[in-house]
């Protein structure tokens, strides 16, 4: 038996209101998946440190809220195509050992 699971998360300030945890973890678990999604104050001044935790513990991803969607992108690797055009991250992604930004807001607006 894995006692590891694997970690995704949020990075938002504030927090507390913010309910993605409860979705998101709902639905690994109806999809079986060994991964926990955690919900994380972060202030501004400590964003930097937030993202290089994340990196360190191996989280395969995470969201960001305001207001760090813009200043996460000094702290990752890359941008995707879709982060570079709006110039701004909601999502960051692990590809491999580089931390990819995503922005998933405009496909969302697009679509809906």
């Amino acid at each position: 038996m894995e006692f590891l699971s694997a970690l995704t998360g949020s990075f938002s300030h504030p927090a507390a209101g913010n309910p993605t945890v409860a979705m998101v973890e709902a639905a690994y678990r109806h999809h079986d998946l060994d991964f926990r999604y955690i919900n994380c104050d972060v202030a501004e001044d400590d964003l930097g440190d937030a993202v290089r935790g994340a990196r360190a513990m191996g989280w395969r991803g995470f969201n960001l809220s305001i207001p760090h969607k813009i200043a996460v992108i000094d702290h990752i690797d890359s941008l995707a195509e879709s982060a570079a055009i709006i110039g701004a991250v909601n999502c960051v992604r692990r590809d491999q050992d580089r931390l990819v930004g995503e922005n998933t807001d405009g496909k969302g607006f697009v679509q809906s």
